[in-house]
Protein backbone atom coordinates (compact mmCIF):
# COMPACT_ATOMS: atom_id res chain seq x y z
CA UNK A 1 0.00 0.00 0.00
CA UNK A 2 2.95 2.49 0.73
CA UNK A 3 4.67 1.89 -2.59
CA UNK A 4 1.55 2.26 -4.50
CA UNK A 5 1.14 5.91 -2.44
CA UNK A 6 4.33 6.61 -3.20
CA UNK A 7 4.40 5.20 -6.94
CA UNK A 8 1.31 8.19 -6.96
CA UNK A 9 2.97 10.89 -5.52
CA UNK A 10 6.16 10.27 -7.73
CA UNK A 11 4.19 10.23 -10.83
CA UNK A 12 2.07 12.83 -9.72
CA UNK A 13 5.43 14.93 -8.87
CA UNK A 14 6.26 14.42 -12.35
CA UNK A 15 3.32 15.00 -14.41
CA UNK A 16 1.95 18.67 -12.53
CA UNK A 17 5.84 19.92 -13.24
CA UNK A 18 5.69 18.97 -16.33
CA UNK A 19 2.15 20.61 -17.23
CA UNK A 20 3.42 23.79 -15.47
CA UNK A 21 6.60 23.97 -17.22
CA UNK A 22 4.01 23.42 -20.48
CA UNK A 23 1.77 25.84 -19.73
CA UNK A 24 4.63 28.58 -18.74
CA UNK A 25 6.25 28.02 -21.80
CA UNK A 26 3.29 28.59 -23.96
CA UNK A 27 1.32 30.78 -23.09
CA UNK A 28 -2.44 30.50 -24.58
CA UNK A 29 -4.58 32.94 -26.16
CA UNK A 30 -8.13 34.06 -25.17
CA UNK A 31 -9.62 31.08 -26.77
CA UNK A 32 -6.80 28.93 -24.31
CA UNK A 33 -5.23 27.45 -27.30
CA UNK A 34 -1.16 27.86 -28.04
CA UNK A 35 1.03 27.61 -30.77
CA UNK A 36 1.08 28.94 -34.29
CA UNK A 37 -1.91 28.70 -36.99
CA UNK A 38 -0.46 25.89 -38.80
CA UNK A 39 0.24 23.60 -35.61
CA UNK A 40 -2.51 24.37 -32.43
CA UNK A 41 -2.57 23.13 -29.75
CA UNK A 42 -5.86 23.45 -27.42
CA UNK A 43 -6.81 22.80 -23.63
CA UNK A 44 -9.74 21.02 -22.58
CA UNK A 45 -11.61 24.20 -21.95
CA UNK A 46 -10.54 25.96 -24.99
CA UNK A 47 -13.53 27.70 -26.64
CA UNK A 48 -14.11 29.64 -30.22
CA UNK A 49 -13.40 33.34 -30.50
CA UNK A 50 -10.26 34.02 -31.81
CA UNK A 51 -10.41 34.37 -35.03
CA UNK A 52 -7.20 34.85 -36.86
CA UNK A 53 -5.47 33.01 -34.18
CA UNK A 54 -4.71 29.47 -32.71
CA UNK A 55 -8.39 27.84 -32.02
CA UNK A 56 -10.08 24.65 -31.21
CA UNK A 57 -10.81 22.28 -34.17
CA UNK A 58 -14.20 23.41 -35.94
CA UNK A 59 -14.35 26.72 -35.19
CA UNK A 60 -14.16 28.32 -38.78
CA UNK A 61 -16.55 26.05 -39.63
CA UNK A 62 -19.00 26.67 -37.08
CA UNK A 63 -18.41 30.54 -37.90
CA UNK A 64 -19.19 29.96 -41.94
CA UNK A 65 -22.65 27.95 -40.49
CA UNK A 66 -23.63 31.19 -39.02
CA UNK A 67 -22.46 33.43 -41.53
CA UNK A 68 -24.19 30.93 -43.70
CA UNK A 69 -27.86 31.25 -41.48
CA UNK A 70 -27.56 35.42 -41.35
CA UNK A 71 -27.14 35.03 -45.14
CA UNK A 72 -30.50 33.04 -45.38
CA UNK A 73 -32.22 35.15 -42.63
CA UNK A 74 -31.25 38.24 -44.36
CA UNK A 75 -32.17 36.80 -48.62
CA UNK A 76 -35.77 35.83 -46.65
CA UNK A 77 -36.66 38.96 -44.82
CA UNK A 78 -35.35 40.83 -48.40
CA UNK A 79 -37.85 38.14 -50.07
CA UNK A 80 -40.75 39.27 -47.91
CA UNK A 81 -40.08 42.82 -48.52
CA UNK A 82 -39.90 42.28 -52.07
CA UNK A 83 -43.47 40.89 -52.46
CA UNK A 84 -44.72 43.28 -49.79
CA UNK A 85 -43.69 45.82 -52.35
CA UNK A 86 -44.85 43.86 -55.39
CA UNK A 87 -48.87 43.36 -53.52
CA UNK A 88 -49.30 47.18 -54.08
CA UNK A 89 -48.34 47.64 -57.11
CA UNK A 90 -50.38 44.74 -58.40
CA UNK A 91 -53.55 46.60 -56.68
CA UNK A 92 -52.17 49.64 -58.81
CA UNK A 93 -52.02 48.20 -61.90
CA UNK A 94 -55.67 46.91 -61.58
CA UNK A 95 -56.65 50.65 -60.78
CA UNK A 96 -55.46 51.73 -64.01
CA UNK A 97 -57.48 48.94 -65.90
CA UNK A 98 -60.01 50.57 -63.99
CA UNK A 99 -59.13 53.99 -65.08
CA UNK A 100 -59.22 52.62 -68.74
CA UNK A 101 -62.29 51.35 -68.38
CA UNK A 102 -63.71 54.36 -66.89
CA UNK A 103 -63.73 57.15 -64.19
CA UNK A 104 -61.21 56.21 -61.32
CA UNK A 105 -63.21 55.52 -57.86
CA UNK A 106 -62.25 57.91 -55.48
CA UNK A 107 -60.94 56.71 -51.78
CA UNK A 108 -64.26 55.84 -49.81
CA UNK A 109 -63.30 57.53 -46.10
CA UNK A 110 -66.00 57.86 -43.14
CA UNK A 111 -66.95 61.61 -43.19
CA UNK A 112 -66.47 63.61 -39.98
CA UNK A 113 -69.77 65.79 -38.53
CA UNK A 114 -67.35 68.78 -40.26
CA UNK A 115 -66.95 67.09 -43.41
CA UNK A 116 -71.09 66.37 -43.87
CA UNK A 117 -71.74 70.16 -42.86
CA UNK A 118 -69.31 71.28 -45.43
CA UNK A 119 -70.57 69.07 -48.18
CA UNK A 120 -74.38 69.67 -47.20
CA UNK A 121 -73.00 73.59 -47.90
CA UNK A 122 -71.95 72.83 -50.67
CA UNK A 123 -74.24 70.80 -52.33
CA UNK A 124 -77.24 73.50 -51.21
CA UNK A 125 -75.32 76.11 -52.67
CA UNK A 126 -75.17 74.02 -56.18
CA UNK A 127 -78.88 73.26 -56.02
CA UNK A 128 -79.28 77.02 -55.62
CA UNK A 129 -77.39 77.89 -58.90
CA UNK A 130 -78.89 74.62 -60.77
CA UNK A 131 -82.74 74.12 -59.64
CA UNK A 132 -83.34 71.25 -62.95
CA UNK A 133 -80.90 69.57 -60.52
CA UNK A 134 -83.13 69.28 -57.41
CA UNK A 135 -85.16 66.57 -58.83
CA UNK A 136 -81.95 64.28 -60.33
CA UNK A 137 -80.29 61.57 -58.43
CA UNK A 138 -76.90 62.64 -56.95
CA UNK A 139 -75.09 59.55 -59.29
CA UNK A 140 -76.83 61.71 -62.55
CA UNK A 141 -75.45 65.32 -61.28
CA UNK A 142 -72.30 63.79 -60.98
CA UNK A 143 -72.08 62.59 -64.10
CA UNK A 144 -73.13 65.34 -65.48
CA UNK A 145 -70.32 67.43 -63.77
Amino acid sequence: MKKLISALLLSASLVLPAQVARAEKHPTNACGCYGEADSCTCEKTAKCGCPGECEPKGCEVERQKQLQKEIDAETKRAKEEEKAHAKPKEQTKAEEDDSDKGAKKPAVRPMNAKDKKQFLKLLEAYLAEHPEANNKMLSEVRSEL
